[in-house]
């Protein structure tokens, strides 16, 4: 077999492999409630979000999310906290609203270059959505009882 034969079938390998990477994703994505989107609240929570102005909250943070499949950078994110409720607002994603009383703790987790944390809920709805922030904000979360 020629070296240009054996390349071919290299990179047809590879092409395959790849396409075959993408559609699992995909169908696993949709499963979880489709690209960069979450399941909603269960109907005890949802009556407990109410839509605020941006100045009816605490603490705006900004930062970096992964939600579902898609990440965005510093500064695309946005954390809207209040006592309350929790609305995380990232590019091109909907905004996800979430209540103090879905909320069972907030969990911490460390990446290469820095922290991060998830809101841990019993349903699992935001197992999918990690923050990543600057600065004190797990300190800031907690001081509003976001433990």
């Amino acid at each position: 077999m020629s070296p240009g034969a054996e390349m071919g079938i290299v990179l047809l390998a590879f092409g395959a492999l790849s396409v075959a990477s993408v559609i699992v994703g995909v169908r696993r994505r949709e499963k979880t409630g489709g690209l960069g989107r979450v399941p909603p609240p269960d109907p005890q929570y949802a009556c407990r979000i109410v839509a605020l102005r941006d100045e009816d909250y605490d603490v705006v943070l900004r930062g970096g999310a992964w939600v579902n499949g898609v990440n965005v950078t510093r500064p695309l994110a946005s954390l809207l906290v209040s006592r309350d409720q929790v609305e995380l607002r990232v590019s091109s994603v909907v905004s996800i609203r979430i209540a103090r009383a879905e909320v069972t703790g907030v969990r911490r987790v460390r990446g290469p270059f820095s922290r991060g944390f998830k809101f841990r809920t019993e349903s699992g709805r935001l197992d999918k959505v990690t923050l990543w922030f600057q600065g004190k904000a797990a300190k800031q979360l907690a001081e509003l009882g976001w433990y």
